[in-house]
């Protein structure tokens, strides 16, 4: 936590760290959200979210629903309006989004948090932030903001998956109401090790990202030239592509290139807008990226 601390400018009493995403989620939200109270978040967003709240905690799931005619750009005053209207206990966001890749600014997200009335509860998720910047994040502005929250996973942009590192940057009000729900020594000793190597070591990082970003347009523009398929731009590691052509179907052709050892995500579960004709893809090394560019030509 001293490391997190320093490297992102918080202060240690805001942060609280666990052994993955997923941890730190079943051990957050189920302690702050009861059955039945309202829980607004966006359409398509990343499934996980949408799950714990539906099926575990059984709240009352409200979906802002992002369109793919605004390319699943969020629009801030048709959110707050939705916000204002329905009044949930719980907002919770991705930003950037997965599996869209869309980024809200800073500032947008500001406004938004000073516009809402302050009981209800802001979560951020930051997984993928660093692909915009660290200046666009809120972490620093949990410390005088009682209804904010961020949510960060180390297993993305630090590529830490197997190692299970995450962590919670909130009021300490917040945080002390979870805190007995985190188990001692919950991040392993190579998770530690690994984690602290990686903040303290931007320089190489956002090389890795500027690399990424090169390698992810290079990728949308071949693709752009299929024309059964829609590209949508992103500024993550991945990004979305939405099935045109007629007869295509997200799970066959997630299937078929399994069996090629090629591994795309049928993003059917994220929304409930998506009807089997939406894949996420992930941006790999130069030589797998043309790969799976030859491997969508040949399937579609």
């Amino acid at each position: 936590m001293r490391v997190i601390a320093k490297c992102r400018g918080l202060k240690i009493e805001n942060i609280i760290v666990g052994g993955g995403f997923s941890d730190l989620m079943f051990a957050f939200f189920p302690n702050m959200i009861k059955k039945g109270e309202k829980v607004l978040i966006l359409d398509p967003m990343y499934g996980e979210y949408a799950h714990i709240f539906k099926n575990v905690i059984v709240a009352n799931l409200i979906r802002h629903r992002l369109t793919a005619v605004n390319d699943f750009c969020i629009n801030i005053k048709l959110l707050l309006h939705d916000i204002l209207k329905y009044r949930p206990k719980m907002v919770v966001l991705v930003n950037p989004n997965s599996p869209t890749g869309k980024i809200i600014k800073k500032s947008d997200l500001l406004n938004l948090i000073k516009s809402i009335p302050k009981n209800i509860v802001v979560v951020i998720d930051e997984t993928y932030i660093e692909y915009v910047g660290t200046l666009q994040s809120l972490e620093k502005e949990v410390a005088r903001r009682g209804n904010l929250v961020i949510i960060k996973s180390m297993s993305k942009v630090y590529a830490l998956s197997g190692a299970r590192v995450g962590y919670i940057v909130a009021h300490s009000n917040i945080l002390n109401r979870i805190s007995q729900f985190i188990p001692p020594w919950s991040v392993s000793l190579i998770g530690q090790i690994a984690g602290v190597e990686a903040l303290n070591d931007p320089i190489y990082y956002r090389k890795k990202y500027q690399e990424t970003d090169n390698l992810r347009e290079k990728m949308v523009a071949e693709l752009k030239n299929i024309h059964s398929i829609k590209v949508y731009n992103s500024i993550a590691n991945f990004f979305l592509i939405e099935l045109l052509g007629k007869g295509l179907k997200a799970d066959e052709i997630v299937l078929k290139l399994r069996k090629q050892k090629i591994y795309l995500r049928d993003c059917t579960s994220m929304s409930t807008q998506f009807n089997n004709d939406f894949i996420r893809i992930a941006v790999k090394d130069e030589q797998t990226n043309k790969i799976i560019v030859n491997a969508l030509k040949e399937v579609l």
